[in-house]
């Protein structure tokens, strides 16, 4: 697949673009530069986080239904 990196050490990464509306970045900037993080770093974490609580969420509402 291209955009897929499997350097040696490296993490297997894969490039994103797409566009946000102003606001957003500069929040994403601002929460960036306050975490001490690049952009990139903030914006995996933010995502990574968002998806382990929808997974969580879901499961949740399996057990309470069963």
């Amino acid at each position: 697949m291209s955009g897929l990196r499997t350097i040696k050490g490296k993490k297997d990464e894969q490039h994103l673009n797409c566009y946000v509306g102003r606001e957003l970045c500069e929040r994403l900037k601002a929460y960036a530069d306050d975490k001490g993080q690049t952009l990139t770093t903030a914006l995996e974490r933010i995502l990574k986080k968002y998806f382990e609580e929808v997974e969580n969420n879901s499961k949740v509402k399996k057990l309470i239904e069963n």
